[in-house]
């Protein structure tokens, strides 16, 4: 008897945790990850925007943003920038809300739907309100580019070493160039 359902038994688990199975995305450049805007105010200060979807969060936006700045001025001969403090500078994370997900309906009774009170009849996970941005995510900044290291100030910031930096965790080579990404290794079939 055990013979004969243990091998029903291992059948069933496989397939139904190959329904599990994640698929992952593509990888993306620098350059697919939104949306950028650039455009010169002046022959040294230019104005640098990112818009992305709604599930990016803020800070990783900013950090993008400053990331672009840093490309923009090596791009065009400088050596560091300043973010201006103007009022277009001062950007807010987007608007968010809470949802309160519905318990699932539940047949039977009397009355023919039933949903059972918070607690009672479904799993604690769909309980929990989750947090939601409505707006994309919009990041822009203003900023003053400066060649000569005597002329520059003191809170500006090293283009070429955020380059450096943050150049590779986004996949931006240090002189400005966006890098192709890395390409996850191909699983090959075992030899026969």
């Amino acid at each position: 008897m055990i013979k004969k359902t243990f091998p029903c038994l291992v059948l069933a688990i496989t397939v139904s945790l190959s329904g599990c199975m994640t698929t992952f995305e593509k990888p993306r450049t620098f350059d697919q990850l939104g949306h950028f805007s650039s455009y010169p105010l002046n022959q040294s200060t230019f104005r640098v925007s990112f818009k992305t979807s709604p599930n990016m969060s803020y800070g990783t936006a900013q950090e993008i943003t400053l990331l672009k700045a840093a490309q923009i001025a090596v791009q065009n001969g400088f050596g560091a920038f300043k973010v201006l403090n103007d009022p277009s500078n001062r950007n807010q994370p987007p608007r968010q809300t809470v949802v309160y997900p519905a318990p699932p309906p539940m047949f039977g009774g009397p009355y023919g739907f039933y949903r059972p009170g918070p607690g009672f009849g479904y799993g604690p996970w769909n309980e929990f309100p989750e947090v939601v941005n409505l707006d994309p995510t919009e990041v822009s900044y203003t900023i003053e580019c400066y060649k000569e290291p005597e002329n520059t100030p003191k809170d500006a910031f090293n283009a070429g070493l955020i380059l450096q930096s943050l150049g590779a965790k986004y996949g931006v080579a240090p002189n400005g160039q966006v890098l192709p990404p890395i390409q996850p290794p191909q699983r090959h079939a075992p030899p026969k």
